[in-house]
């Protein structure tokens, strides 16, 4: 089982979390664990969705997880940029090899922390980094390095983490579940 974290923070956006974590999970071979940053397993959507999550990040023993997702929201991406033990866990990560994947305004913290030097991604309109060549188009896979555009692009995201591990056939089998 292929698994990985998703980190939670107050503000986050609602649709880039669920749906994101919702395609990833049918594919029945990649797990995703709701991680909140703080010592709560309670966490507030941007658009006040209270949501119970499995850990807190002080719970979790990172050699478990093969990837990490910053889901985005602009109050989320704040709270998970200003906290420590993520900057640290994201660069890594990055360093290990391991998938490390954003969406929204989240890819703005893999650039503050070098992270998207060099590498092609999209995100949000305004959260474009200096260091990287910016895309405008849904999802973006470069290297261990997968970013989505926003909360319209969420599937296109989950779906190009799909890709990463399983091919294209990973992909194909969950689109039944998805296109109806």
């Amino acid at each position: 089982m292929i698994k990985g974290m998703m980190i939670l923070a107050d503000g986050f956006e609602d649709t880039e979390a669920i749906a994101t974590r919702d395609v990833l999970e049918r594919t029945h071979q990649i797990q995703v664990d709701l991680v909140s940053l703080t010592s709560r397993k309670e966490v507030r959507s941007s658009h006040n969705v209270f949501v119970l999550l499995h850990k807190t990040l002080m719970e979790v023993n990172e050699k478990d997880y093969d990837f990490v997702v910053l889901p985005g929201g602009k109050e989320g991406m704040e709270n998970l940029k200003k906290d420590e033990k993520v900057r640290s866990l994201l660069l890594h990560f990055f360093k290990e090899g391991k998938l490390v994947s954003a969406i929204c305004a989240s890819p703005s913290i893999l650039g503050e922390l070098g992270i998207l030097k060099g590498k092609k991604y999209t995100c949000f309109p305004g959260f474009q980094s200096k260091d990287g060549d910016y895309l405008n188009i849904a999802a973006v896979k470069d290297e261990n390095v997968i970013t989505g555009h926003s909360m319209a692009y969420s599937i296109d995201f989950g779906m190009e983490i799909i890709r990463y591990y399983l091919g294209e056939d990973g992909v194909r089998k969950i689109l039944p579940g998805t296109n109806g």
